[in-house]
């Protein structure tokens, strides 16, 4: 594979100003500068207050003065909401493709070939995001591999191209996807996360079975998620009719943010 295309989702970020005249407080003073309100802060209960408002980050009031009551993530089946100084609303989507080409070196009757591609997807503030492989398997002179529609096993001698996204044990390659820094704030599976089930009906997750469908979705996440390491598994058989030469394609993956 040649050239891979990295599509970047550029989010909308909203923003607030607060003003008011704090009066009666005390201010940092010098010949050359003055700071007013200095204790003002977001990262503890500094209780700093004017005749005109206050600011305590770690009080429960009610809401009388402006603060961070709480903060993290609170999640349902369906919905989540991450609160709190310390997040961001700006929606984000970071997909970084490390293996710009992959070479599947001679072919052979005789033997399966494989080569492996990784790439890495982290999501913030959406319902998820899918990534998608699209384009036509390596072809020569007009002639492209004959491609999986199916998740179906080697069958050496027999023209086949497909890929998986897990670890293959026959042949002991690919892998599993990986989280980080852990499964407890990453959540990016093999697949379309919405569609059968992982390592016997879902495709592209099924351990030695390869399939190849232009457009379908390879790896996907159902809500904000940290950090997911794919490994991309090619695999190629020719037969004796397939016709000798260099064979080479061009595939797109594309990762977009699902809202």
């Amino acid at each position: 594979m040649k050239r891979w295309r990295r599509q970047f989702i550029v989010g909308v970020a909203l923003a607030f100003s607060l003003t008011g005249v704090a009066t009666g407080d005390s201010d940092l003073v010098s010949p050359s500068f003055r700071i007013s309100e200095s204790e003002v802060g977001g990262s503890g209960d500094f209780n700093s207050a004017s005749s005109h408002f206050s600011f305590a980050p770690g009080t429960d009031d009610g809401g009388s003065t402006l603060g961070d009551n709480f903060v993290g993530n609170s999640a349902s089946g369906h919905y989540q909401t991450n609160a709190g100084f310390n997040t961001t609303a700006q929606p984000n989507l970071t997909f970084i493709i490390n293996s710009g080409s992959v070479s599947l070196g001679a072919l052979s009757t005789s033997a399966k070939t494989t080569g492996t591609a990784t790439f890495s997807v982290k999501n913030y503030t959406s319902y998820g995001y899918i990534v998608q492989l699209v384009g036509t398997p390596p072809s020569n002179s007009g002639h492209p591999l004959t491609a999986l529609t199916s998740d179906t096993a080697s069958s050496v001698g027999n023209e086949q191209f497909g890929v998986n996204v897990v670890r293959n044990t026959s042949a002991a390659v690919g892998a599993d996807p990986a989280q980080v820094p852990g499964s407890s704030f990453s959540y990016g599976v093999a697949g379309d996360g919405s569609t059968g089930t992982y390592g016997t009906t879902r495709p592209y997750t099924i351990s030695d079975k390869w399939r190849y469908n232009s457009g379908e979705t390879i790896a996907s996440a159902p809500k904000s998620s940290g950090e997911t390491d794919y490994t991309l598994t090619f695999m190629a058989n020719i037969s004796t009719l397939t016709p000798g030469g260099q064979y080479s394609g061009n595939l797109t993956l594309v990762a977009t943010g699902t809202y």
